[in-house]
């Protein structure tokens, strides 16, 4: 891991049916989706990968993800993810994503944290035993302001419940992170916000849920296009996540 070009990887991938929305454009999740896909990719080729952690009992799992849109690509086109490692730190790991159509114009700016999961214990292992970057000459960031501070909605939020499927469990026995994104989108759709109209957003993952647990999803709308939201699961109050989301218009 001496060579500085290997720390940047070019993901391409195409905009697919399966990727839209009813606009014939691409979802949040499936920008965000896009960017882990190129993080798995990137990680195997660090040596870092799901398979390469498996062995050592370890998975890698996510902590946080911003998504900024300056532009929903559409049904059918090729896109190119750049991404690259951050920093690590004690536990957590930071990757960076720039997201670019064909003439490598900046549509979608992404950071991601991940942590380092022991299999055995379920908590999460320090960096340094499994990755580390000492030495790699990296990009800037590509966010180099403060990102939204995270808090729950205000006041008397707008809240609907759902239920975990078994459908959105992963391999790590848990809801899979994009279907959180996914929650996000209904849950404000439900209450008129147009998902087109979703220009970014930042999430931080608190507690795992499992099928058949009931949560619920709150949300306040500040200013008219600043929204908090939370899920808390009903059986014992307890935080699931925290997400940040911002519009291109006034509601």
């Amino acid at each position: 891991m001496n060579d500085p070009g290997q720390y940047v990887c070019h993901y391409t991938k195409n905009v697919l049916l399966f990727h839209t929305g009813i606009q014939g454009m691409a979802t949040l999740a499936s920008l965000c989706r896009f960017a882990q896909e190129a993080a798995e990719h990137h990680a195997a080729l660090l040596g870092v990968g799901v398979n390469h952690l498996a062995e050592q009992g370890l998975a890698w799992v996510l902590r946080e993800q911003t998504m900024e849109v300056r532009r929903f690509p559409t049904l059918g086109e090729t896109i190119t993810v750049r991404t690259w490692p951050r920093h690590a730190e004690r536990i957590l790991c930071h990757r960076d994503t720039r997201i670019m159509d064909q003439d490598g114009q900046t549509i979608a700016l992404g950071s991601s944290v991940w942590f380092g999961f022991d299999l055995q214990s379920r908590r999460p292992r320090k960096s340094g035993s499994f990755f580390n970057l000492d030495g790699a000459e990296l990009p800037q960031p590509v966010f180099t302001g403060a990102l939204p501070e995270l808090e729950q909605p205000a006041g008397r939020p707008w809240t609907r419940t759902r239920v975990v499927q078994a459908s959105e469990i992963d391999a790590l026995g848990h809801m899979n992170n994009l279907r959180y994104i996914d929650w996000m989108v209904d849950h404000l759709a439900q209450a008129g916000i147009d998902p087109q109209n979703l220009r970014g957003m930042r999430v931080r993952h608190v507690r795992e849920v499992s099928a058949g647990q009931e949560v619920e999803v709150r949300h306040a709308t500040e200013n008219g296009r600043d929204i908090r939201l939370d899920m808390q699961r009903t059986q014992d109050a307890q935080e699931v996540c925290l997400a940040r989301i911002w519009l291109c218009d006034g509601l």
